[in-house]
This record gives C-alpha cells, structure tokens and sequence, in this order.
C-alpha cells in the first residue's frame, strides 16, 4: 500500500470515523482503523457493532492496499503533522507515515478480523437538507430518555405523513417533537434511531447546504451525504403512542417574547442549582407573569409582560426542562398552553406548527 494525500483530507477522514470507534471497545480489533487504498481513493472505516462509518477521500495512489492501525495513535499522529502533503506507505509489519522531515513507523494488522459494515439496501429512501435534519435533532435530542428499562425510548422516533418528516423524542417529564415539510416526499416511514447515532450524526455534519440521504430497512439505517457514509442499528418494538398524550383542551393560553423569557429562565436557574431542587414557579396574574425561584442560596422574582387568554393560575417547573424548550424556538413568541396547575403544558412557535414540546409540571407548596 502507498499513497499520497493531504494533511487536510487525512484530518476529516479519520475525525469522522473516529466517532464510531469506542475508547473501551468490546472487541480489541474496533479499537482500529481500517485503511483501504483501491483506485484513486482512500477508504476509512470505524465501527463499533453499533455504529460504522466509511469515509472516503480522493488520493494520489502508487500501490492498493489495505491495513488496521491503531485509532488512537493514528489520529494523534495526524493532528500532530505539519506539512500539508502527507506520504503513507507498509513497508513489511510497519506503516511509514512521512510528512516533511517527520518519519513515522507505526504497527500495522491485517484487516481479516475487522468486522464488515452491514449493507443496507437503497430501496426504502427519503431525502431532506442537512441543516433541516441537524435543527429536528438539536430541537428534540435533550428529550430522549436516559432510563434503559425502557429501551425503545432513548431513540427518537422518525415517521412521515403527507409529505412531513417527524422526529418525536419523550422521556418521563417531558416530549418534542419537530415537523419539517418534504414536498414530492410520498415515502411512508417509521422507525427509532438510538440518541446515541443522533449525537455523532450532528457533529459528523459540517455542511448545511447538501443533501442527506437517508436509506432504512427493519434494522438498519444510513445516512449518505458528502463523503460519508454513516450506518446504525435501529431500535426494536412499538414506540409510545405520543399522539395520545397531546392535550387538545386548555384552560389558560399565553404569548411570551422568547427572549425575554429566555433570559428570565436563566437567571432564576441561578439561585436553583441548575433547576433541579428548586422548581421555577410562574404566577400569571391578568398580563403579568411573575417568576419566582426559592433556592438554598438565595431567591429571586422577576415580571414579564405576557398576552392571555383564559385563568390566572400558578404552576412549577424544572427551569432546564422549559430552557430547552425556549432555546429550540427561533420565532420572536412563544405560546403556552395550560391545561391546569397539576397537568402538562404545551409550548409552541406562535407563528408555526412545526415544533411542539410538552413538559409536565412539579408539585409545589399552595
């Protein structure tokens, strides 16, 4: 094996597959590289038996061939380079790596043991832009659940309805789910990918002006845009029926500037430790929303100029679970929709039906 390429190229490839290759791998041979020169191109692979990345990128080739080097000391010895053209070549059991008057001689293994990435069949496709795909993930990933006694929830659910792609995620507390219209899009689906996919995939997509292709059968999916490949296990069983738990009757409705409230999330988050033992407690009083946090190190109470509609009433949250929310609305209102102090809410855009997020609130003393 003996190519040539850039330092550039070297750098993305074995960042992105990286990302599938774990620090304590349940195998000794996923916590390799493997390197395959064919033709004029260089293919990188990761994987984990969970997740697998291909990589491929073009090179000047003077010998095919394929080897496994050690990830870790590889991606140092790649981030370390300083000169843009990069040499690599076996020469008997080692890997010379030459950059400038840097030499490297690293243990190479024979690729028999690497497992082969699963071949997912192109047949079942949906196609959307990749920054549509990185927003539904960023709106909805801080839902999934973490409780693995409920496996098929730490995924976030994918389905299509009369050209709309869904992603839905929920735990205990809380659920989001984020619409975008894919026109010409007739292709019904429904699947679970696990957050864990989710999580690499969004730091795996660097541009925002391609296409993503995504491609799924009954257990696998694959995502294909630029020069990657990046194939998951799909979780297993019935999803929640999440459409049954949407409250469609409300007692109190208001309109809040994101910013505003926003802001006052987050200095009420303060003095309670991060949301978690001292609930924020919202009063809504004619156009007055009071927020009012009790910490141990302190209080605070700020007001808020809303519009309403309905009851006056006063109710409590976990501050980091409506910040989340708040953070995924790019709109200058939110709306909030009330069902009763004891009883979940909804947030909404005001102008767009594409995002929803539930939130059930905290008991607090009368």
């Amino acid at each position: 094996m003996n190519f040539i390429c850039t330092r550039k190229k070297l750098q993305e490839a074995v960042n992105s597959v990286s990302k599938a290759i774990s620090n304590n791998p349940i195998m000794p041979v996923l916590g390799n590289i493997y390197i395959k020169v064919k033709d004029s191109q260089i293919i990188f692979r990761g994987y984990d038996l969970e997740i697998g990345i291909e990589h491929v990128e073009d090179a000047e080739v003077k010998e095919e061939g394929e080897v496994l080097v050690n990830s870790r000391l590889f991606s140092d010895i790649v981030r370390s380079l300083g000169e843009e053209e990069v040499e690599i070549f076996t020469e008997e059991n080692k890997l010379v790596i030459i950059s400038g008057n840097a030499i490297f001689n690293i243990r190479w293994l024979d690729t028999a043991a690497f497992p082969k990435l699963p071949d997912v069949e192109k047949d079942n496709k949906v196609t959307i832009k990749t920054e549509y795909l990185k927003n539904m993930i960023r709106n909805t990933i801080f839902s999934v659940s973490t409780n693995e006694q409920r496996l098929i929830l730490t995924g976030a659910l994918f389905e299509s309805e009369e050209n709309c792609f869904k992603m839905i995620t929920l735990d205990s507390f809380r659920m989001s789910i984020r619409k975008e219209y894919i026109l010409g899009n007739e292709e019904l689906f429904k699947f679970v990918i696990p957050g864990k996919t989710l999580n690499e995939l969004l730091k795996l997509i660097t541009n925002d002006d391609e296409e993503i292709r995504i491609y799924y059968e009954s257990t696998q999916v694959m995502f294909e845009f630029g020069n990657c490949k990046f194939i998951s296990k799909l979780l297993q069983g019935d999803y929640f029926n999440y459409k049954a738990i949407i409250p469609k009757e409300f007692i109190t409705k208001i309109e809040v500037n994101v910013n505003e409230f926003r802001e006052i999330i987050e200095r009420n988050m303060l003095v309670s430790d991060d949301g978690r033992k001292a609930p924020l407690i919202l009063e809504i009083n004619e156009n007055i929303l009071t927020a009012n946090t009790q910490g141990e190190a302190g209080n605070v109470t700020e007001t808020l100029y809303i519009k309403k509609e309905g009851k006056d009433m006063r109710i409590g949250f976990n501050a980091k679970y409506l910040l989340d929310a708040i953070k995924s609305i790019n709109e200058e209102k939110v709306r909030i929709s009330f069902m009763g102090e004891t009883n979940a809410c909804i947030l909404t855009p005001q102008n767009s039906d594409e995002f929803l997020y539930l939130i059930l609130p905290v008991r607090i003393a009368s």
